[in-house]
Formats: C-alpha cells, structure tokens, sequence
C-alpha cells in the first residue's frame, strides 16, 4: 500500500505558530460587550426619564394678607397675622410638603411664626394654604407709631373782578404750577412687615429616586399702625 506523501515543511512550521482561539475568551467577550450595551441602554433610560421627569420646585403666589386683630399701646403693636397663597406642584409625581413655616418679621428682627401641617399636592395640581397665628406685642418705631398730624390745605386762586385778564391768570397759574411747593401733604405713617413662606418636601420619581425640593416667598406689607388696615403688599 503506498503512502501519503507527506505535507511540506514550512505548512508544518506556520501550523506550529497558530494558535486556536479557546471557548472560554470568546464567551468572556461577548459579556464584555453585552454589558457595555446595557450600560449605555440604561444610562440612555436615566437620562430621559430624568428629562421627562425632573423634580421642580413649587411655585408660591401670595393671593392675600389680613390682620383681622390689631392693638397698638405704648409704642407697640400686637396683631393676627392671616395669609392666603397657593402652592402648585409642576411635577408629574405627587409632592409631599413638611417642615413648611411661615414667618413674620419687623426692622429685620423675627417677630412670629408658624410651622405648616404636613401634605401631599398631587402633580400639576395647586393647593392653598391659609394660615393665621398671633404675633406677640413688640416695639415700633417712633416714625412708624406716629400719628400724622398736620397736612396742607388745598389752595385756591382768587381773582377779583378788577384784577388782570383770564389770559394773565392762566400765565400766572402756570407759573406757580411750575415753581416748587413750599408746604407739602405729609403722607401717613406705614408700618412695614415682611413675611417669608417657605415650602420645603419630596419629589419621588417612578417610586425609586427621591429628590428634595424647597421654595421660599418674601413678601413687604404694608400696614397702618393706627388701625392695623393692610395698605398694600408685594412680592
């Protein structure tokens, strides 16, 4: 029986530098990269859901400010402070409110406050918060105390029936229109206060993350410290 004839020897010596790739290394690359694609996949999922879903904080509008009560004896006043403003949630999860305060201060000096019952708003939904505690005496300045006392009368031009012509009286009415006024009408006293409302809570997202949210309202009244009437307020 005749033989093979056997293969050349340079197929021999490439065969011995050939190395055949193991099971093991190819089953250890592919996991390598099925978790890189799951790390981006759900990086990608984060980042969107974060996008549709990113915690905002309230939004506070002040609607109203009274002080039903109103004493003022020896140079101080005392009083009830009532506040109506609306929370809105512009989330789409519901936002759960505590450690809320509202504050009052005079002269930049804290002169009454009140914590605010814990709550939930549900999302995109506003809620109202009314809320009145007694602010304790405390002083008052002498400028804001005072009375006002004196004001100047309204002044009136008279003319006799000899004098110039009611062209030359429109001059004159001009003239002193234009020239400053001696006496001036002095304004009432204003008692200002500021209140600061402060909301603070939790936003949970997908009922996984939770993201802490706080937003604060200042607002400067306005008041009469004869009769405790709310001249105006801003915010």
């Amino acid at each position: 029986m005749a033989r093979s004839p056997e293969p050349p020897r340079y197929y021999a010596a490439a065969g011995a530098g050939y190395h055949r790739a193991s099971p093991s290394s190819s089953v250890a690359a592919s996991c390598v990269v099925a978790a890189l694609f799951i790390l981006l996949a759900a990086g990608g999922a984060a980042a969107a859901l974060f996008l549709l879903y990113r915690p905002q904080a309230p939004a506070i509008a002040v609607t109203a400010v009274q002080l039903p009560s109103f004493a003022s004896r020896n140079g101080t006043v005392a009083f009830t402070f009532q506040q109506l403003a609306s929370v809105r949630n512009p989330n789409r999860s519901p936002l759960a409110h505590y450690d809320s305060s509202l504050r009052v201060a005079y002269a930049g000096g804290e002169v009454g406050s009140m914590y605010i019952p814990a709550g939930q708003i549900d999302g995109g939904r506003t809620q109202y918060m009314a809320t009145s505690f007694t602010v304790p005496a405390f002083a008052v300045t002498t400028s804001s105390a005072a009375a006002s006392t004196s004001s100047s009368p309204a002044q009136t031009i008279t003319v006799p029936a000899s004098g110039p012509s009611p062209a030359a009286v429109g001059v004159v009415a001009l003239q002193q229109e234009q020239q400053p006024q001696q006496q001036q009408v002095v304004a009432p006293p204003v008692m200002e206060v500021d209140s600061l409302l402060v909301v603070k809570g939790k936003v949970t997202i997908l009922r996984v993350f939770t993201h802490h949210v706080v937003a604060a309202k200042v607002c400067r009244i306005g008041v009469s410290p004869a009769d405790g009437r709310v001249l105006g307020f801003r915010c």
